[in-house]
């Protein structure tokens, strides 16, 4: 229970931060900045604004258009940092040549100008020449609203309540075990997105992005010679979900098992350099899914579109690898959607008016398609054709606000389940010796082929958990790593855990989520990087 005064305290400092302009004080050992928020102006009519800049583009002699407004407002605790940004960007095709001029003005004169700006753009990079872009054919014209489906909206929660419920979390874990501390932070995103095309879409849509952060650690006069080590809540990340993303999800009845993490992680050893079967959990899959195919199956990356920027593919020849045979096991199925309650790329429509699909990537071991935009389907037009499928994009199309260009980003990815009654705890205790993994920080090459990646990782001896190692780096091969999977868990143990990703020149920033469950690979070669020579 939090004492009344610190109650009393916080209920003070959200009142201050209604009225003052920048407010300083102190909760416990930290330092909130609590900048004002100017009060919302009256909108201005977002369809008329959209259809006032289509229009003009297609007088300036577009052959397509789409504008995009979105008016996103965000929220970090327990630094209270909160922010609103509005953004106008069109996007016209002329003679081939893309053009896109954004501002963080709305204003009719505004969207005349970004219009015919975008026309100018265009023009100058097409240099009087011309080419053939296929958009395939027009969505079917949409129009409405939609918000991602939440319970609570986390900017109608007053900031003392989340604070208090910080404070809380924070109380129970120091009272439950001496020596233990915690810490505790929450990010909420609220983005209103309107949009239009010259093909006739109209609509607008809400999308909520929340993750939290929650972590428990011994503190250092408690440490008793025996190195640092803490336990984060895994289920916290982002994910297209309210307050209830915290109120929900269990961390009170979790810390226990934190603080029992954390003090096991104390008495870690170091690694002993060789090859191991190793036991991957479902997070650590799904870290592996989202760094090795999930990017590699990004088109643009695939033909070298993103080369100077987020890197290319060693998928990077789609015509010759599209059905042509398995390029990991036949026990690997990977699905991907804009669909899954709560998924953090989940939406109604996509940046370009296309009603997402659910479609699959990788079928039984053999790729079968790529992800893609309006623009980016036909580029695989042959393979369609023969395969006998229609011309398509899976609405893949998304940008970070208006400010950006629309590009592919990732929708959510999934590992299936295997069709076995197949547990981590089963597949440990099938192991006579080797490594559990339980997470992973991934380094991978430009073509995302060759991978490093340290992070928390066990002993398995007579198929028990043992000790936690120290300094154990995963050495791969994306293309060996995934045709080695022996074992996948079946169904029930699929968890979903959000991803971030950054793509483009100027970099943007997406999330999605990514399902997975854990697997099994014999023989990986885990080195000591913290060893010296």
């Amino acid at each position: 229970m939090i004492r009344s005064t610190r109650r009393d305290f916080l209920r003070a400092a959200s009142l201050a931060a209604a009225v003052l302009p920048v407010q300083r004080t102190r909760f416990g050992a930290t330092t909130l900045y609590i900048p004002s928020v100017s009060g919302a102006s009256q909108e201005p009519d977002f369809y008329t604004l959209t259809e006032r800049a289509i229009d003009a583009a297609r007088s300036a002699g577009a052959t397509y258009a789409d504008a995009r407004i979105t008016l996103t407002r965000s929220q970090s605790l327990p630094w209270i940092i909160e922010e609103e940004t509005r953004a106008f960007g069109v996007r016209v095709l002329v003679n081939g040549y893309w053009g896109f001029v954004a501002s963080a003005v709305w204003t009719p004169d505004e969207a005349v100008r970004l219009a015919r700006e975008a026309v100018v753009q265009a023009n100058a990079r097409r240099g009087g020449r011309s080419r053939v872009v296929d958009l395939g054919r027009a969505p079917v014209v949409q129009r409405g609203e939609w918000t991602t489906p939440i319970k609570y909206d986390p900017f109608d929660i007053p900031i003392v309540e989340k604070l208090d419920v910080m404070a809380a979390l924070a109380d129970l874990a120091s009272t439950t075990r001496v020596g233990i501390g915690a810490q505790a932070g929450m990010n909420f995103t609220r983005q209103s997105r309107v949009f239009a095309s010259s093909d006739g879409a109209s609509w607008r849509q809400t999308i909520y992005t929340s993750d939290a952060q929650f972590m428990v650690s011994y503190r250092n006069e408690y440490h008793a010679g025996l190195p640092f080590a803490n336990a984060s809540a895994d289920f916290l990340s982002s994910a297209g979900r309210g307050w209830e993303l915290v109120t929900d999800s269990g961390i009170a009845e979790a810390i226990p098992q934190l603080i029992e993490d954390a003090e096991q992680a104390r008495h870690r050893v170091p690694v002993d350099v060789g090859r191991y079967d190793m036991v991957m959990s479902a997070e650590t899959m799904a870290a592996l899914l989202d760094h090795t195919l999930g990017a590699a199956t990004e088109l643009d990356r695939a033909l070298g579109y993103e080369a100077n920027a987020s890197g290319t593919s060693y998928l990077d020849d789609p015509l010759q690898f599209l059905g042509a045979g398995p390029i990991v096991s036949p026990k690997i199925t990977v699905a991907a959607n804009r669909s899954l309650p709560g998924g953090a790329a989940t939406v109604r429509w996509d940046d370009e008016g296309v009603v997402p699909g659910d479609f699959v990537l990788i079928d039984k071991g053999v790729l079968v398609d790529y992800q893609t935009t309006r623009e980016q389907a036909a580029w695989l037009a042959p393979y369609y054709q023969r395969a006998g499928r229609p011309m398509q994009s899976h609405g893949c199309a998304a940008a970070g606000s208006a400010l950006d260009i629309t590009m592919q980003h990732a929708p959510n990815l999934a590992l299936q389940p295997g069709s076995d009654h197949v547990t981590f705890d089963s597949l440990v205790a099938a192991t006579e010796k080797g490594v559990a993994v339980l997470d992973l920080d991934i380094s991978m090459d430009q073509q995302q082929l060759n991978g490093m990646a340290s992070g928390t990782m066990r002993e398995i001896s007579r198929g028990k958990l043992g000790r936690y190692l120290h300094g154990g780096t995963l050495v791969f091969r994306a293309p060996e790593l995934w045709k080695n999977i022996v074992a996948l868990g079946g169904p029930g143990t699929q968890r979903w855990f959000g991803h971030a990703r950054g793509k483009g020149q100027p970099r943007q920033r997406t999330v999605h989520s990514v399902g997975a469950v854990p697997a099994k690979i014999p023989q990986l070669s885990l080195i000591d990087r913290t060893r010296k020579a």
